[in-house]
């Protein structure tokens, strides 16, 4: 994902403006990326699940290991993997976002207080 409100450089109005925006219009991608990371990390026990249950193995560590080792359960930790880095990197933008925004307030508030 690129810089999407210009995370570098000076904090201007139309930085803290950018990040304001981009935390508004982005809010329903954050929680939609959180939904999809927990669905994918119960998907992971699910798949366990079903391959132990479709096991011949005899011991529940010979079914469990069997489990572990299906490419049903490696793509579910890929698609958990996946999940997590969005959410993760969305999350990240969406706290510095908010320092951008909360520094513009500060650094403006300092300005009219120094005026007065």
């Amino acid at each position: 994902m690129q810089d999407p409100f210009a995370i570098n450089g000076e904090i201007t109005a139309q930085r803290a403006t950018g990040a304001t925006q981009w935390l508004v219009e982005n809010a329903p991608k954050i929680g939609t990326a959180k939904a999809e990371m927990q669905r994918a990390d119960n998907m992971l026990r699910v798949v366990k699940s079903l391959s132990i249950a479709a096991s011949d193995a005899k011991t529940v560590g010979e079914r469990e290991a069997e489990a572990y080792a299906s490419q049903r359960y490696q793509d579910a930790v890929n698609a958990l993997f996946e999940a997590t880095r969005t959410y993760e990197t969305l999350r990240s933008y969406q706290t510095a976002a908010q320092y951008v925004a909360d520094m513009w307030r500060s650094m403006n508030s300092a300005q009219k207080a120094s005026r007065v």
